[in-house]
């Protein structure tokens, strides 16, 4: 395997090139960004370079971001973007609607939670959508297995969520445990990204498996079990089997695209089981011959999921809403700007 190819390069990104620009430019991989600087690696070297004025210009979806491929040109200045393979993307928090960028080109999603009381079926259920939406392997990696004794059941809870997603327990503390049994999925030139809530041990998993204190960690609060934030920066570490960690801070405020592929793909069950329905737009709330209600009914649905689903799709609703009129608000402001320059032209 090249050194490109150890870097993450797959023949997706290659046939976006021409047998020009293969000749006169190098491809680098983006490690980290902090504000106008980007840190990029090549087959031969890393390097700290800063954004020319014209891409800082550019739209947010636009820039480059921490995973992210990119061209540069001899004197080692950006010259393109390539598209992405996957993009783990999620609604900024606040009220507006916009898309916050976090991390391009992911194979494998570690979806981390503890298995203490942070375990969750319904927040993993959540970040399971964010994974499939954006085409992104997950993987749930539950810590703390040495506090919980019926680790491996939780693990067979966790993968009836989803026919694609592999469950696994670990102690995060435990270094080879954790590289073997994550093995897998952190071969060379895989790109593996971590997400899940403060104090899930998600520091402390990287840092055992960099085999050095890369993230600071710190002890959970004796008061109510929550984990202190401490990950501020996103960043691309290597791994010991050839494979690529990519961190980012603890999701506080995680939510799903409006699109809801994710979510429909995620709770699969529930949206055949709505087919069955007597009526074509059933709310599965309290509506006559409702096929998903007889299931919770009769213990083939959990009545949990079912809650779970109806509220995401209940976000996606409010989301979509909150898109719309954001849409409105741009049109109706270039208008005005158009209507400003024609009256300007006119005078």
């Amino acid at each position: 395997m090249s050194s490109l190819y150890r870097l993450g390069w797959r023949p997706f990104f290659l046939r976006q090139l021409s047998f020009e620009e293969l000749d006169n430019f190098t491809p680098a991989r983006i490690a980290a960004r902090v504000g106008d600087f980007i840190s990029v690696m090549t087959e031969s070297e890393q390097r700290f370079l800063k954004l020319p004025g014209k891409w800082l210009a550019k739209p947010p979806a636009e820039q480059p971001i921490i995973g992210d491929w990119i061209l540069l040109d001899s004197d080692g200045v950006p010259y393109l973007l390539l598209e992405r393979s996957t993009l783990l993307e999620r609604n900024a928090p606040g009220t507006g609607g916009g898309r916050q960028l976090m991390a391009a080109n992911v194979d494998t999603l570690f979806i981390v939670s503890g298995l203490d009381r942070d375990f969750n079926l319904s927040r993993i259920e959540r970040y399971l959508a964010l994974a499939v939406e954006n085409g992104v392997r997950p993987v749930v990696v539950l810590t703390k297995a040495d506090l919980n004794p019926d680790h491996e059941k939780l693990c067979r809870e966790v993968e009836r969520l989803y026919e694609n997603v592999v469950a696994v327990a670990l102690d995060a503390r435990d270094s080879d445990t954790a590289s073997s049994t994550l093995m897998p999925w952190i071969g060379p030139g895989e790109t593996v990204a971590f997400m899940g809530s403060s104090g899930v041990g998600k520091s402390t998993l990287i840092n055992s498996l960099l085999s050095q204190r890369m993230q600071e960690t710190k002890e959970i609060s004796q008061v109510d079990e929550r984990g202190v934030h401490t990950t501020t920066e996103r960043a691309m570490f290597p791994l010991a089997g050839g494979g690529w960690l990519l961190d980012t801070p603890g999701m506080r405020q995680l939510r799903l695209s409006e699109s809801g592929d994710g979510l429909a793909e995620v709770f699969n069950d529930i949206e055949e089981l709505a087919h069955k329905c007597r009526f074509g737009d059933c709310r599965h709330q309290g509506e006559p011959a409702c096929a998903v209600e007889a299931a919770v009914e009769s213990g083939e649905l959990d009545k949990r999921r079912l809650t779970n689903y109806q509220k995401l799709q209940r976000e996606q609703s409010i989301l979509k809403e909150k898109i719309h009129e954001r849409h409105k608000r741009e049109r109706k402001f270039g208008r005005m700007v158009k209507d400003a320059e024609r009256i300007r032209k006119n005078r």
